[in-house]
């Protein structure tokens, strides 16, 4: 009986190891072929998320991108205004009416008068015939020009009608406007290379061009009169003096097309003029063929339609004529006008008709980036990428199938057991290398390797700009006089991590208080660090040196035009205050203008600049004024961060909102002067994004005497 068991037992043996690898064989066909299907199923959900990784990281290209472009615009746009303030400060100071008459007759600049046979005769400024006041201004038949400069590449050539000599006090102090602006011209043609032409065109009949051309080239014409450069810049047009960009022209077979951006220039209510810096769209063109991504198409577009930068359109800028439309760039089934272009979401891709959009305004511009792929061109990218490692894993698979169980952990089960020794050591940040592994499997650990790599890369530059953010805050006051003559009080709201604006107060060694308010040009780290150096050499002078206000910003603007090679600038108020007999003694570079808010309700904007923003000319001159403060009276401190708050509908919260906001005021403190400040802009903006800090800082004046005999 055991024998037969026995027997059965080894006749059985084969029998059954047969059907285990029977059963082996179909279990693992079975469970490779539903390994398969769920292959496949996971390469589609993979190409899917593919796809969308592939629109993120399209984003973020054309995010980089349109920040690179807002660059461009923006320093044009900083440079035009830094243009009108010259131009402004000179006329407003009374130097541009000296310099007007002294370059009238002993620079450069020389009088040209055509006679009706043609011949032309040339006389110097230093002509002797002389016009009264009131004289009539010869026509169009007497002009001047500097034709005959020895240095044309330092300013340029100023071109107009009329005599230079007997000329009216506008004109002359309008000449002087324009000399010192074209004293700016050398220094702008380095900082910004796609300025290919800067333009101040007066009412007075005459423009100064740069680079210098001869006024045969460029005469003085009526035409000027009727360029959108000039008509845009009109009162009735700007009646907030803003600057603005003017639709695109054609400069000529050197320059090819040119857009504008200009700005009016003004003293107190009269209109003197437009300074316009023309820039070059073949360097926008070529500033908008780095756009790191293969696919697709990006342009530059303006709010007119105008297409200013398209790597189609605009192959060869320098031989365009007119610019482009909007159709020529998207096709009109995507995108029939601007209108429809602006309606787009900033920044999120839009399906449509088969085609990706993604639209980006510009801030520093009425401009927009627009990409353009179709669908199909991304979904052929990812499988091209893809379908060899797919095609690979498949067939790997299918060998797998057809082998022994050692190839199957040999070729499977070890690689992934080893992908997810890989996986969990990249998961603490310890890393490794990669381990010998079939060639199929490496892209996985490289793209896990390089996604946690990433990762730590973006913490720790995450955890450095907390760090800066963290240390620019630090550096604000936090502590402020206990002084019962006074209070002081401010506060600063960043538009970003690290912000541009600072304020300072320090005791000045002789019972006067320091105070300052400043705003650096840009934001970001480098706005945080230029203004931490200019907060740090301004109170080191002001209280080791006990300097002046205009001799103390005069010194920190010579220690901030070192090395600067980044153009930054920093506009600042300085004030010294006196609390025993409330004198404010103040020096204003660039900044707004402070409202002295008198105990009666009076309220007094303090002047205008005394000098340019610290850190842009060398050897700029600050003056300095003074002010008395009684009890009861306060004076208002703020950047343009206040004044130019904007609502959801673009309107700006405005300097007129900042004097009637303290109409009224029963404020009996400088912290709830702040606070009533912010609490009004914060209304006013509801909820619209913050573009820049807004500071403020406010001075009470509560008695005067020395402190134990304050009133």
């Amino acid at each position: 009986m055991d024998g037969r068991q026995d027997e059965e037992a080894q006749g059985n043996g084969p029998r059954t190891q047969v059907t285990f690898f029977r059963n082996y064989n179909r279990t693992l066909g079975a469970a490779y072929a539903l390994l398969l299907v769920g292959l496949a199923g996971f390469f589609s959900w993979q190409l899917s998320e593919a796809f969308d990784d592939e629109l993120v990281f399209v984003r973020g290209q054309l995010e980089r991108h349109s920040q690179f472009l807002e660059f461009v615009l923006r320093s044009s746009g900083d440079e035009i205004e830094r243009l009108r303030l010259v131009a402004a400060a000179e006329r407003e100071s009374g130097r541009a009416c000296r310099e007007g008459r002294q370059g009238a007759l002993h620079s450069d600049l020389r009088s040209e008068a055509r006679g009706q046979s043609g011949d032309t005769t040339r006389e110097t400024t230093r002509e002797t015939t002389r016009f009264g006041p009131g004289a009539q201004v010869p026509g169009e038949s007497v002009g001047f020009h500097r034709d005959q400069t020895r240095a044309p590449d330092a300013g340029g050539n100023l071109i107009g009608a009329g005599p230079l000599v007997g000329r009216s006090q506008a004109f002359y102090c309008d000449l002087g406007s324009a000399l010192a602006v074209g004293g700016q011209f050398q220094g702008l043609s380095f900082h910004l290379p796609h300025a290919a032409r800067v333009r101040f065109i007066a009412t007075e009949r005459f423009h100064l061009v740069y680079p210098w051309q001869s006024s045969e080239k460029l005469p003085f014409t009526a035409d000027l009169y009727r360029d959108p450069v000039w008509t845009l810049a009109q009162p009735q047009a700007n009646p907030d003096r803003r600057k603005f960009w003017a639709p695109p022209f054609f400069g000529g077979p050197e320059v090819g097309l040119l857009a504008p951006v200009a700005s009016p220039v003004t003293s107190g209510e009269r209109f003197l003029g437009v300074v316009a810096i023309d820039m070059s769209l073949d360097y926008l063109n070529r500033v908008n063929g780095y756009f790191g991504y293969p696919l697709g198409t990006v342009a530059v577009v303006d709010d007119r339609g105008h297409v200013m930068a398209h790597p189609g359109v605009y192959a060869d800028p320098l031989t365009v004529r007119s610019p482009a439309g909007l159709e020529q760039a998207v096709p009109a089934k995507l995108l029939p006008t601007v209108s429809a272009l602006a309606a787009l979401p900033a920044g999120e891709p839009v399906f449509r008709a088969g085609w990706i959009l993604v639209q980006r305004p510009f801030v520093s511009a009425p401009w927009y980036l627009v990409y353009a792929v179709p669908q199909r061109a991304i979904w052929q990218k990812l499988l091209l990428e893809r379908a060899p490692g797919m095609a690979a894993a498949l067939l790997a698979l299918a060998l797998i199938m057809a082998i022994s169980y050692a190839l199957t952990r040999r070729e499977f089960v070890g690689p992934a057991a080893r992908l997810v020794e890989y996986v969990a050591a990249a998961r603490t940040l310890q890393g490794s290398a990669i381990p010998k592994v079939p060639k199929a499997w490496r892209p996985w650990f490289e793209a896990v390797g390089r996604a946690f790599g990433e990762s730590l890369q973006l913490g720790s530059l995450r955890k450095e700009l907390d760090i800066a953010a963290r240390l620019q805050q630090a550096i604000l006051p936090r502590q402020w006089p206990q002084d019962t003559r006074y209070s002081l009080w401010g506060a600063m709201q960043p538009a970003k991590d690290i912000g541009g604006d600072f304020y300072d107060h320090f005791p000045l060694g002789d019972g006067r208080r320091g105070l300052v308010v400043a705003d650096v040009s840009g934001k970001g780290v480098s706005a945080g660090l230029f203004g931490m150096v200019s907060k740090t050499q301004l109170r080191s002078l002001a209280t080791h040196r006990l300097l002046g206000p205009a001799t103390t910003l005069s010194e920190v603007n010579e220690a901030l035009c070192v090395d600067n090679d980044a153009a930054m600038f920093v506009t600042a108020f300085y004030a010294q205050y006196d609390p025993v007999d409330g004198t404010l003694s103040y020096t204003n570079a660039g900044h707004p203008p402070p409202l002295l808010v008198r105990k009666d309700g009076a309220r007094t904007w303090l002047g205008r600049s005394d000098g340019p923003a610290l850190g842009v000319v060398e050897g700029a001159h600050y003056g300095e004024r003074s002010v008395t403060l009684t009890p009861g009276d306060m004076l208002v401190i703020f950047t343009d961060g206040v004044s130019e708050a904007m609502d959801l509908e673009g309107r700006e919260f405005g300097l007129p909102q900042v004097g009637t906001r303290f109409e009224h005021s029963d404020t009996n403190s400088a912290r709830e002067a702040v606070e009533h400040l912010q609490a009004a802009v914060a209304t006013f903006s509801k909820g619209a994004e913050q573009a820049d800090d807004i500071t403020c800082a406010v001075l009470f004046c509560h008695g005067l005497g020395l402190d134990e005999e304050a009133q």
